[in-house]
């Protein structure tokens, strides 16, 4: 088994001016045009046959590992992170004050102020348990020549699934931007459209978007599915 990760041979293109070797720096996707850094002569990519330019390989994040072989390959990500320990300070504080409320609530009798408490206690609750799940949690992309399976553990959590490689037609990432009064923050996920064209998410909840181009470029590599541009697909 290798963990190195697999670059694939792109496509050699040349200036059509000056016939200068160009790099994929030197491409815009979102306009399928490219720019060459000797003569500066602008020109449009119509890609070579049904092929599309393959787009430049995102690196290895901090976070992730690799593991590779002929049979399979496996994906992994660590949920840890600076939020982490933020998170913590703020559940401590919370269910402290949660643990002194129904104290003081019970003590005197207060009932009605208890029950009251109990949707805030069922947050705290939730928080303690997503604390310990950025600390211990994993989420393995694994995909073989049978299936493509998103599991998260050790602490359960939704989003687990398994899809047959053979429905799976093509991948690719989608930016989800959520606006609230603190400002707008974004988040990307894979998405996998199948046969029929039936989409699906992968895995979501990404807060960078070279994570979610990393995963769709591996598997993308291992199955053998060539990069192509989807509707709506970020980067593109």
């Amino acid at each position: 088994m290798e963990t190195s990760s697999h670059i694939p041979n792109l496509m050699e293109l040349k200036c059509k001016n000056c016939g200068s070797n160009l790099t994929p720096a030197d491409f815009s996707p979102q306009l399928m045009a490219a720019r060459c850094p000797h003569c500066q002569a602008l020109f449009a990519i119509t890609g070579t046959g049904d092929r599309m330019l393959m787009r430049p390989e995102v690196a290895s994040p901090k976070s992730f590992y690799i593991l590779r072989s002929p049979q399979s390959l496996d994906i992994s990500r660590r949920w840890f992170g600076g939020q982490a320990f933020f998170l913590l300070f703020f559940a401590i504080i919370w269910n402290g004050f949660m643990i002194v409320w129904h104290t003081i609530a019970l003590t005197q009798g207060l009932w009605f102020m208890s029950v009251f408490g109990l949707i805030h206690t069922g947050v705290g609750i939730f928080l303690i348990y997503y604390v310990l799940a950025l600390f211990l949690n994993s989420t393995v992309v694994r995909a073989s020549r049978l299936a493509l399976e998103v599991k998260s553990g050790p602490m359960p959590w939704k989003g687990n699934k398994i899809l047959a490689t053979s429905e799976v037609e093509q991948l690719y990432c989608i930016e989800k931007v959520s606006h609230g009064n603190n400002g707008s923050s974004a988040s990307y996920r894979v998405e996998a459209v199948l046969r029929g064209n039936r989409r699906e998410t992968l895995i979501g909840g990404l807060n960078n978007p070279d994570h979610a181009l990393y995963i769709e470029q591996q598997l993308e590599h291992f199955l053998g599915i060539l990069d192509t541009p989807v509707a709506g697909e970020y980067g593109r």
